[in-house]
C-alpha cells in the first residue's frame, strides 16, 4: 500500500494567529505531526503544503517534501479538498506513479503516538471502507447534553435521553482531526476526506487537543507538556 502523508499548514489564522509556527516545549507546533510522520515510518512520501515561508523553512530542515501552496488555496474560506488534490496532483507528477492511500495529519491535532498511525493504517488495510476517521468517546461532554435555542427556549438535541444517566446515555465519538485516511481513488470519486463507507479509529480521550482558538493553545500547551513529561 503506497501511502501519501499529506500536512497542511497554512501560515494566516484569524482565530490563532501563527499557530502553526508557534513555539510550544522547544519546537513548532507543526513539528508534532512532522516528527510524528517520519517516525511512523510508513509513508512513501511526506509533504508539507503551506502559503508561509516560514512554516515551509521549518519543514524542509526535517526532511520532508515542502510544497508552497498557491495563494487562492490559502485564504480563510479555501477548503481541504482542493489543497490535497493540489498535493496529490503534484506528487503524484514527481513520483510517477499513483498511490493508493492519502493520510491527513492535521497540525492543529499535535498530540499523537506514532502507533496510532501505524495502527490506523492496520486497521485500514483490513477493512472494505473507504477512509478511517479518528475519534474520541465524549462522556460528559455528549449531544444528549446539548441544545438548541429556537423561539428564546431551549429543545434538546437528545430528548429521550435529556434526563437520563450518564451511564444510560449511548457512547457518542467526537472527531478529534487528528488521523484521516482515505483511498485515493474514492477521493477522487466522492470529492471528500470522509468517504463513505468510514471506519472508526478511536483513540483516548486524553488525546483529544485540537487548536481552533486561543484558548484551545493555552490547553494544548499544558497537555503538551504533560504528555512530554509522562504525565498523560
Amino acid at each position: 500500500m503506497k501511502i501519501l502523508a499529506i500536512i497542511p499548514a497554512r501560515g494566516g489564522s484569524k482565530g490563532v494567529p501563527g499557530k502553526n509556527s508557534h513555539f510550544i516545549e522547544g519546537k513548532p507546533l507543526i513539528r508534532y505531526s512532522i516528527d510524528a510522520a517520519i517516525k511512523a515510518n510508513c509513508f512513501a512520501d511526506i509533504y508539507v503544503s503551506s502559503d508561509d515561508d516560514d512554516i515551509l523553512l521549518l519543514s524542509e530542515m526535517q526532511g520532508v517534501v515542502c510544497l508552497k501552496r498557491p495563494p487562492e488555496l490559502a485564504t480563510d474560506k479555501a477548503s481541504i479538498i482542493p489543497v490535497i488534490n493540489n498535493v496529490l496532483e503534484i506528487a503524484e507528477k514527481k513520483a510517477g506513479d499513483l498511490y493508493d492511500v492519502i493520510m491527513l495529519l492535521q497540525p492543529t491535532a499535535p498530540i499523537r503516538e506514532t502507533y496510532h498511525i501505524t495502527d490506523a493504517i492496520e486497521i485500514f488495510k483490513k477493512s472494505n471502507a473507504s477512509a478511517l476517521i479518528s475519534v474520541c468517546e465524549m462522556t460528559d461532554i455528549h449531544p444528549a447534553r446539548m441544545y438548541k435555542i429556537k423561539e428564546n427556549l431551549l429543545e434538546s438535541f437528545i430528548p429521550e435521553f435529556e434526563q437520563a444517566r450518564r451511564q444510560d446515555i449511548p457512547p457518542a465519538y467526537y472527531r478529534n482531526g487528528s488521523i484521516y485516511l482515505v483511498k485515493r481513488d474514492a477521493f477522487i470519486e466522492q470529492g471528500v476526506i470522509m468517504a463513505k463507507p468510514s471506519v472508526p479509529f478511536v483513540m483516548e480521550s486524553k488525546y483529544l487537543c485540537n487548536i481552533d482558538e486561543p484558548r484551545d493553545l493555552i490547553i494544548a500547551e499544558a497537555l503538551i507538556k504533560a504528555w512530554n513529561n509522562g504525565r498523560l
